[in-house]
């Protein structure tokens, strides 16, 4: 009774497990497309975010330039001026690489979840 039991229930686990890896191979591309998709959307965003951050600290440097004194507000908008510009190209250079090597950006996107 005990090995009946414990081979029907073992024959259950099977079916379902067939069942799951088939629905993840139909599934499979469409998941595949929406990481890329995400991808696309998330750099998207973290560029115009930059971007604007980028416009907004260059404004405030040349602003200091004309009507302020050199100190360390200055040097502050200076350097954040620096920093939006990095980032900015970074997130240009990542939204290129999602955009046109979207195999690479998965596998990097997996890499990166284990």
């Amino acid at each position: 009774m005990n090995k009946e039991l414990l081979n029907e229930n073992l024959n259950l686990i099977l079916e379902g497990l067939k069942t799951v890896i088939h629905t993840a191979n139909a599934e499979l591309p469409a998941i595949l497309e929406e990481i890329v998709r995400w991808g696309i959307i998330k750099y998207s965003a973290f560029l115009l975010i930059s971007f604007l951050c980028m416009l907004l600290f260059v404004a405030i440097t040349t602003l200091f330039i004309k009507n302020y004194d050199r100190g360390d507000g200055f040097a502050f908008s200076v350097f954040m001026s620096l920093m939006s510009i990095i980032f900015f190209i970074y997130n240009l250079i990542k939204l290129l690489f999602t955009y046109t090597s979207p195999k690479l950006y998965i596998i990097h996107y997996l890499k990166d979840l284990i």
